[in-house]
């Protein structure tokens, strides 16, 4: 895992733009879903890569704030998407909430189901056909 974390931290680096609070994303930067279709209306399955083209935050909002969506560019995919004024096909994707429910009540946080990619670990890559190795 550390190489993994270091490679992408490094590559974060490289991109010289700011991060968004806690989530390290930021455009340019490779991503990967953590949940499969369902989440985003779109037939995009867990790991499938992407790139960040935006970040879209509610009015009078910025980083600091949990995103309205981040707006990803995947890699080999043509099914529903947004194209922008040059050309790139983008998914929305919303932040997801989470809920678990125990003993002494519930909890639930509200997040992007997006990791970062540039680096993945093996167990990760299983099942992808990726161009590089």
């Amino acid at each position: 895992w550390l190489d993994v974390d270091e490679v992408n931290i490094n590559m974060l680096k490289s991109l010289y733009c700011s991060v968004a609070r806690i989530l390290a994303v930021h455009s340019g930067g490779k991503e990967a879903l953590t949940a499969d279709s369902d989440v985003t209306s779109v037939r995009l399955v867990n790991s499938a890569i992407g790139t960040v083209i935006d970040i879209l935050f509610a009015e009078n909002q910025g980083p600091s704030s949990l995103p309205i969506a981040i707006l990803i560019a995947f890699d080999n995919y043509s099914s529903p998407s947004i194209e922008t004024p040059i050309g790139i096909n983008i998914v929305p994707i919303p932040p997801i909430r989470h809920t678990w429910k125990g003993k002494s009540g519930s909890c639930s946080c509200q997040q992007i189901p997006i990791f970062l990619a540039w680096a993945i670990t093996v167990h990760k890559s299983q099942r992808l056909t990726l161009p590089k190795a």
